[in-house]
């Protein structure tokens, strides 16, 4: 699926050409599981995976309430704003929260993934997480995870605590229905040539970082890249359900401008305290 816009009258100032991007998304049950508790948006600009928790009903409704809170963004004629999409991550926590409510054993969900978005007069990347789905960028042969798993495991490891290895890393220290629904979030470049992936841990359980960097690194339409990815998972052992975003950015971004963002806006979009961490990777 390829999406953008080059250079429509009357939406953005100037001869300015849009990002064109080219995104697929698939999602499998996998082998081991028999409901599908992934949920996932991907249609410009929002390219969003969220994994639900709370077993059968209550996941998949907690994962399907939590990416419908952004279904308003997708397919807008005009990229959101940083304080837009932090609204979005505000109506899924309470979307999530009212299905956890509604339930004897409580629910929730992962978030994670990638949102164009119109920041200081360009086009970038806002890259969100909570809890242990992932987003990683590949340009050249080198892949990079974005976003930090917020997990026991992964936090242990980062201390230093060798009481890592022997942690499951299937406790979760942040979801969208837990006492820790916090947000995590990084702004990236628009740069022709990169691809992002964003995956469910159904995924990364089963393939290594190198395994992969492998499959992205063949190149190939988005379709068939996500489709790989999920086969090689399932024939892995697919334990869990599987979900797969591939986004390549096909040009963009030097001409790329939107109007700049002034006064009290320009506060607002800079005040996002969990924008804590700029990455101008080239």
């Amino acid at each position: 699926m390829r999406t953008g816009h080059a250079g429509e009258p009357g939406r953005y100032p100037g001869p300015v050409a849009a990002p064109v991007v080219e995104a697929a998304s698939r999602s499998d049950v996998g082998v081991r599981r028999a409901v599908n508790e992934d949920a996932v948006i991907a249609q410009w600009p929002v390219y969003l995976v969220a994994d639900g928790m709370g077993g059968h009903e209550a996941g998949e409704l907690a994962s399907a309430a939590a990416v419908r809170a952004f279904a308003e963004l997708a397919g807008a004629s005009r990229l959101p704003t940083i304080a837009e999409v932090s609204s979005a991550i505000e109506r899924a926590r309470a979307a999530v929260d009212d299905v956890a409510y509604g339930t004897q054993r409580g629910a929730g969900c992962t978030l994670t993934g990638a949102v164009l978005v119109a920041h200081e007069g360009r086009a970038q990347w806002y890259v969100l997480n909570i809890g242990d789905s992932r987003v990683y960028q590949h340009r050249g042969s080198t892949l990079q995870q974005i976003t930090l798993d917020h997990s026991l495991q992964a936090e242990l490891a980062a201390a230093g605590d060798a009481a890592a290895e022997r942690t499951p890393r299937n406790v979760i220290t942040r979801a969208l229905g837990s006492d820790d629904a916090r947000h995590d979030a990084w702004l990236l470049p628009v740069s022709a040539g990169t691809r992002l992936l964003i995956c469910s841990d159904g995924l990364t359980t089963e393939l290594s970082d190198e395994e992969l960097r492998a499959v992205l690194a063949v190149g190939g339409r988005p379709e068939a890249v996500a489709e790989e990815l999920v086969r090689r998972a399932c024939e892995a052992g697919g334990r869990d359900n599987v979900t797969v975003i591939v986004v390549d950015t096909v040009s963009g971004p030097a001409a790329w401008a939107v109007p700049a963002v002034q006064g009290a806006a320009a506060a607002e979009e800079t005040g996002d305290e969990t924008l804590e961490v700029t990455r101008p990777v080239r």
